[in-house]
C-alpha cells in the first residue's frame, strides 16, 4: 500500500489546522488587547484610525495627538502562529509580540540615545545597525546603548525602568532628535489583568515629557 497519499493528507490537515488556530489566537489576543487599550489611548489622542494586517500586525495611527506628542503610531506585532515552521524560526531569533509606539513630538528631544536588548528582535537589529564609532557607548540594564548628551545614560535608565513595571520585556529604546521618529518604545504586551490601560498610556507621557525635558528641569 503506498503510504504517501495518506501521509500527505494527514500532514495537509495538520498545517491547515495549524494556520487556523495560530490565526484565532492572535485575532483573539489582538482583540482583547485593544479592548484594554480602548481606555487609555484618549490620553495619546482623541482620533485613532485602526487596522488589521494580516493576523500579524495591527496599525493604530493618531495624526493630531496631544502634547508632549504631535503625531503617534502603534503597531501591534504578533508572533506569526499561524505559519508553524516561520513561528519556530523567528522564535529562535528572538521574535516575541511587540507593542511598538512611534511618535513626532512637538519639540526635539534634549538628547538622542539608542539602547537594544541583544536578545530580541528589533533589539538585534538596531544593535546591527548602529555604527558604535559615532557614539558613546555603554552596557545597560542587560543592552547595549549608546548615546549623545551626558544625561543620556540617567534619562535612558529612568525611562527603562518605568517600562519594566508593566511590560514583560522591553526590547528597544529610541531617542532621536530628528524626524520621523524621534521617540520609539518596543515592549512586550502590556500586562494588561494587572494594570489599566490609563496607568500605561499616562507613564508613556511622561516618559516623552522625560525626555524633551532640558537637563536641571
Amino acid at each position: 500500500m503506498d503510504l504517501g497519499v495518506p501521509v500527505a493528507m494527514t500532514l495537509a490537515v495538520v498545517v491547515v489546522g495549524w494556520f487556523f488556530l495560530g490565526m484565532q489566537w492572535n485575532v483573539h489576543k489582538g482583540q482583547r488587547l485593544l479592548r484594554w487599550m480602548r481606555e487609555g489611548l484618549p490620553l495619546l489622542s482623541e482620533r485613532t484610525t485602526l487596522q488589521w494586517v494580516g493576523t500579524s500586525l495591527v496599525r493604530l495611527g493618531m495624526r493630531e495627538a496631544k502634547p508632549p506628542f504631535r503625531e503617534v503610531e502603534i503597531l501591534l506585532v504578533f508572533e506569526p502562529r499561524d505559519v508553524p515552521f516561520l513561528w519556530l524560526f523567528s522564535r529562535w531569533r528572538g521574535r516575541r509580540d511587540l507593542m511598538i509606539l512611534r511618535a513626532r513630538l512637538r519639540q526635539p528631544p534634549a538628547f538622542e540615545g539608542e539602547w537594544g536588548n541583544p536578545t530580541m528582535w528589533t533589539g538585534q537589529e538596531i544593535l546591527q545597525r548602529i555604527i558604535w564609532r559615532e557614539w558613546e557607548v555603554m552596557d545597560l540594564a542587560g543592552g547595549r546603548l549608546a548615546y549623545h548628551g551626558p544625561h543620556a545614560p540617567r534619562v535612558i535608565t529612568e525611562c527603562l525602568n518605568d517600562l519594566a513595571r508593566f511590560c514583560p520585556y522591553v526590547a528597544r529604546l529610541s531617542v532621536r532628535r530628528n524626524e520621523p521618529h524621534h521617540l520609539q518604545i518596543h515592549v512586550g504586551f502590556p500586562m494588561d489583568r494587572q494594570f489599566p490601560a490609563r496607568e500605561v498610556f499616562q507613564q508613556i507621557r511622561r516618559i516623552a515629557e522625560r525626555v524633551v525635558r532640558s537637563p536641571g528641569e
